[in-house]
């Protein structure tokens, strides 16, 4: 999943990715609209998602861990609220309904559509252990005959 680079900000609708940081503030964009712009940190609260959780009745689940469940199950269009509420049960039984409210799971509904609709929560491809050896005594062959070759022409 590529959401590390995401957050929310507080106040403002969307998801935002992190351009740069300054001593007031930050840069960020806007994930939908690639619209960038300064963000006063007296004025906004900044969420990666990567920190956000679930309260469940145990502990919190990772938003992460939240969203691999919601790929099993995806939610469909134009939930009401009991539906949201139910859904959300189906997806993690044990989610705490007095600290979850209907506008967390509405949120958290919405993300995942956007971003599972445009490869943010699709795997990212670790290499095997034999294709990195492979490619790196490729590499080391290489540098190998390169030195030969710049000590033949001296």
């Amino acid at each position: 999943m590529k959401i590390k680079e995401l957050m929310s900000v507080s106040g403002l609708p969307g998801l935002y990715r992190l351009i740069a940081t300054k001593q007031t503030g930050i840069v960020a964009e806007s994930v939908k609209t690639g619209q960038k712009k300064f963000l006063s940190a007296r004025s906004y609260q900044f969420s990666p998602l990567e920190s956000i959780a679930i309260y469940t009745d145990s502990d919190a689940l990772p938003l992460e861990d939240v969203f691999a469940r919601m790929k099993d199950n995806p939610p469909t269009e134009g939930m009401n609220k009991a539906d949201l509420r139910e859904y959300f049960t189906e997806v993690i039984p044990d989610h705490d309904q007095s600290k979850v409210y209907a506008s967390d799971i509405k949120k958290i509904v919405a993300w995942f559509t956007y971003l599972n609709e445009n490869g943010y929560l699709e795997e990212e491809e670790v290499e095997d252990e034999a294709e990195v050896e492979e490619n790196s005594e490729k590499e080391e062959e290489r540098d190998t005959e390169e030195s030969e070759d710049i000590s033949e022409e001296e």
